[in-house]
């Protein structure tokens, strides 16, 4: 396999009306050196054939046929057993990816050999597509993972699964996207990469997120108590052995998959868990918690001035 391959896994069930844009977006990628393995989680509807169809004119993409639904991370899994490529890029079948975007992030990667992971600004779509810069750096750079862990301790931002490519070497290794950790399989390995070997930033926005009420990880995240569940489980993996290595480090940047003044209260209830609590994630947890009441009230430029000054700042 030539080198800077690129291997992508699409999860899809039932996405037809939205799947053809994406394989669209991806087949007018300028980095030539990719695969396609759309991952059919047993759809009922026209998916496969849409898919099928393809695959006659573009044999860089392979549909695999999953008989009865095992959900996204476990679709995944499958996929990647599949893969073939150096790189890994995990897509969804209702987003979108600028044509320069594989290009870019391999060259990242290719310049910063230490780095696992390689992230870039998120850009959402409520109707219209929006970008929302993290102004980390003016140019692409690399952080080890005590730099990761000071940048994401001073000033707070969250990689952006959509974003994300992989050494896909590093991402086997790590356990990939955890069945047990539902829709916070992403978050978790993505930190976990990035705090046990470093990462790269992109600052350029070329994904696009579409944000569905419907979606799997919004449905998800509107269940109170699977939510209580999987926090108490992220800290329960952060002590075993295998995490030794990071479990500081997620403990020292304040990480935790939400910020709601919820989780402030489940940790102090539980005496297994409170011990996770430090001064500095007390108080991200309260700003963040209030915040996150005023944000859907703030306009999109005033998000943006607000990110930059805190960049600054920091």
């Amino acid at each position: 396999m030539e080198s800077g391959f690129v291997s992508v896994i699409l999860p899809n069930r039932n996405h037809a009306q939205y799947l053809a844009q994406a394989l669209a977006a991806l087949r007018a990628q300028t980095w030539r050196a990719f695969e396609v393995i759309v991952v059919d989680d047993a759809s009922t509807d026209e998916s496969r054939a849409l898919v099928a169809r393809l695959v006659v004119d573009d044999p860089r993409i392979r549909l695999l046929q999953l008989e009865s639904h095992v959900g996204i991370n476990a679709a995944i899994a499958q996929g990647l057993a599949q893969a073939r490529g150096e790189f890994l890029y995990c897509a969804a079948a209702d987003d979108w990816v600028a044509p320069a975007f594989f290009e870019r992030s391999v060259a990242v990667l290719r310049s910063h050999p230490a780095s696992a992971l390689c992230f870039s600004d998120p850009m959402e779509n409520r109707g219209q597509p929006q970008a929302f810069p993290l102004f980390l750096s003016r140019t692409p750079r690399a952080y080890t993972p005590d730099e990761m862990v000071s940048e994401i301790r001073r000033n707070y931002f969250h990689i952006s699964s959509n974003t994300v490519l992989y050494r896909r070497e590093l991402f086997e290794k790590a356990g990939g996207f955890r069945a047990d950790l539902h829709w916070l399989s992403d978050w978790f390995v993505n930190n976990l990469l990035a705090l046990r070997y470093g990462a790269s930033y992109l600052p350029e926005a070329l994904t696009c997120l579409m944000v569905r009420d419907e979606s799997y990880s919004a449905t998800n995240l509107r269940r109170r108590a699977a939510q209580h569940d999987l926090l108490l489980h992220v800290i329960d993996l952060l002590d075993e052995p295998k995490f030794a290595d990071v479990r500081g480090r997620f403990q020292n940047a304040a990480l935790l998959p939400e910020y709601k003044l919820r989780d402030l209260a489940w940790l102090m209830a539980s005496s297994a868990h409170r011990d996770y609590l430090t001064t500095p994630l007390v108080r991200r947890i309260i700003g963040r918690g209030l915040w996150s009441c005023l944000r859907p009230l703030a306009p999109h430029g005033l998000r943006q001035r607000l990110r930059r000054l805190s960049s600054l700042r920091t």
